[in-house]
């Protein structure tokens, strides 16, 4: 937080690549104030402007002139530039072809960063980008960021899980500064008792779920099973009223439905008989999650038994959009916009909000003693 005109200002950021908006509502969390958004996906855009309505979304292609021009008046004077550019187009990054429409993206994150000079960048990937392509990803980030002027620089994997999200999701932080600052990554709230005694347990399925209906395949329900079982589960619903929404059950055909009797908390289509698997597929599909542990990496599909480990403990269908969302930590009063797919490949391309919270945390420290060093 700064000073100006004797009242406290909240500092601001960028968020670029936004998604449905899991970065930025983490970090509005921790006390930043969303200025700016930009969004490809129109469908997507309207999630974040829907549920952050004071930030100037402006949807469209980053690489267009008139989109930019837009997004440089709406972010003029931020605090920070925050985002995750699309890594497909990496391959060639080490080649520096420029032009490569692939790369283009990740380039127009940096120059963006170039123009506006920010205080401090926030930049996010996959938890492989360090090794990606040989490593030649992240030189060209970090050689990206030095030639922009940000020198002091910082990266760490960090797992959901460790910060109170029922799920085990990687993801690759580097954050970077104009001038040297001190700064850490949030240490771990949530583990094994055993690690450290101040930590909370991770958080299971069943921490996140089971104030909801199990509902079957094909069914839907409005009403929340009981009252809230937990810290979490009163976080989710705070603000989110008496009704529950997004939570239909997958339909199934009889032969997914067969598939899935035979497989146990944990298991995989490796536990099905021969006779009823289908023609192809992958080790970790039509795997069934457990009742007690957090939840594997959530994906856009989760809702789709034959595309990922994402069949429900206790019933035999893939997860609803409600309990997708739970697991990644967006509140139930969080609305989506679009399809079930639509809202399903939002969520499960997001950032969860409580990481980004952690992390919100303390890149917020390290402003406010960079601004107490200037003064």
């Amino acid at each position: 937080m700064t000073k100006q005109n004797g009242r406290t200002q909240r500092p601001s950021v960028l968020d670029l690549f936004a998604g449905a908006g899991g970065l930025g509502l983490g970090l509005t969390w921790a006390g930043f104030r969303a200025q700016a958004a930009n969004e490809y996906e129109q469908v997507f855009a309207a999630t974040y402007a829907r549920n952050h309505p004071e930030t100037a979304v402006v949807p469209g292609d980053i690489l267009d002139a008139g989109v930019r021009r837009k997004l440089l008046a709406a972010a003029h004077g931020v605090d920070m530039v925050a985002g995750g550019p699309p890594c497909q187009g990496f391959s060639t990054v080490g080649k520096k072809n420029e032009n490569d429409p692939r790369n283009r993206l990740f380039h127009a994150f940096l120059d963006l960063v170039g123009t506006i000079r920010p205080r401090a960048v926030l930049f996010e990937n996959v938890g492989g980008f360090r090794r990606m392509y040989g490593g030649r990803a992240f030189q060209a980030l970090c050689q990206g960021l030095q030639d922009r002027g940000y020198a002091d620089r910082h990266c760490a994997i960090l797992n959901a899980m460790d910060y109170g999200v029922p799920q085990s999701r990687e993801r690759t932080f580097v954050v970077a500064f104009r001038e040297g600052t001190p700064f850490r990554f949030p240490p771990p709230t949530h583990g094994k008792s055993t690690d450290l005694f101040a930590r909370k347990d991770y958080l299971t399925l069943a921490d996140a779920l089971s104030d909801l209906p199990v509902v079957k395949s094909g069914e839907s329900s409005d009403r929340y099973l009981r009252p809230p079982r937990n810290g979490y589960q009163t976080r989710m619903r705070k603000d989110a009223g008496q009704t529950l929404t997004e939570h239909a059950g997958p339909w199934h055909g009889d032969k997914l439905m067969a598939v899935m009797a035979h497989v146990p908390p944990g298991g995989t289509i490796a536990d099905v008989p021969q006779e009823l698997r289908p023609r192809s597929y992958f080790a970790n599909t039509y795997a069934r999650l457990w009742w007690n542990r957090p939840s594997t990496t959530i994906t856009r599909n989760f809702g789709t038994p034959s595309s990922s480990r994402c069949i429900h403990p206790l019933v035999d269908r893939g997860l609803t959009t409600r309990e997708g969302a739970r697991l990644q930590g967006f509140p139930d009063g969080y609305r989506f916009t679009g399809s079930r797919i639509q809202k399903n490949l939002q969520i499960g391309n997001a950032v969860p909000p409580l990481l980004a919270l952690a992390l919100g945390r303390e890149i917020i420290k390290a402003l406010a003693a960079q601004h107490a060093h200037a003064g």
